[in-house]
């Protein structure tokens, strides 16, 4: 009976893991990002200084729990001898961030390339993908329609959404989490 009762409370108490990597060019904002999302969803979190934010050389990861799921995340490396390793991520993953400095339009070619790349990934061409426009709080930042134009991507199947962000300010965090758990909830409860 003790076997019993402790399954039960086993499967009412475990949560649902989603894996969800964050990729883009250096300097982009990945890891203020999820450093913004962490000090958001988890109580008494102490979030990085952002003047002491490095580029990621590898890989950082960090989790948060909403309700019964679990939402963990692969920060990557954005720096160009990085990207190659990127793809080994996406086949355990369940969505994408992909993040853009939209204020460093001279690297724009740079962002639709490595975001091809990207879609050149079947698994990735499936998955919900969150497009996060960094550094939105700047006047000379471009807009979402172009950041859109730069992304776009006919082989794209899954959910798509486009969030203007300050991950240094913190803006929209919550409005990008939000998406991505009914998103994540969504595809995966709809295939059970």
């Amino acid at each position: 009976m003790y076997a019993l009762g402790q399954g039960l409370w086993h499967h009412l108490t475990r949560k649902c893991d989603f894996f969800i990597v964050i990729v883009g060019l250096d300097n982009a904002g990945k890891t203020t990002f999820l450093e913004q999302t962490k000090m958001k969803f988890t109580r008494g979190y102490q979030m990085l200084n952002p003047l002491k934010i490095t580029s990621t050389v590898g890989l950082n990861i960090g989790k948060i729990e909403i309700g019964s799921v679990r939402l963990n995340f692969w920060d990557l490396g954005g720096q160009e001898e990085l990207h190659p390793l990127w793809h080994k991520y996406f086949e355990d993953c369940h969505a994408l961030i992909f993040v853009v400095d939209a204020c460093d339009v001279s690297r724009f070619s740079e962002v639709a390339s490595a975001f091809k790349r990207i879609m050149n990934n079947e698994a990735v061409q499936r998955m919900p993908i969150l497009v996060v426009c960094n550094k939105s709080d700047v006047d000379e930042c471009a807009s979402a329609e172009c950041i859109r134009a730069l992304t776009a991507d006919e082989r794209h199947r899954g959910d798509l959404a486009l969030v203007p962000v300050s991950a240094l300010q913190g803006l929209n965090i919550e409005r990008c989490i939000r998406w991505l758990f009914t998103a994540l909830t969504r595809n995966h409860y709809g295939r059970a």
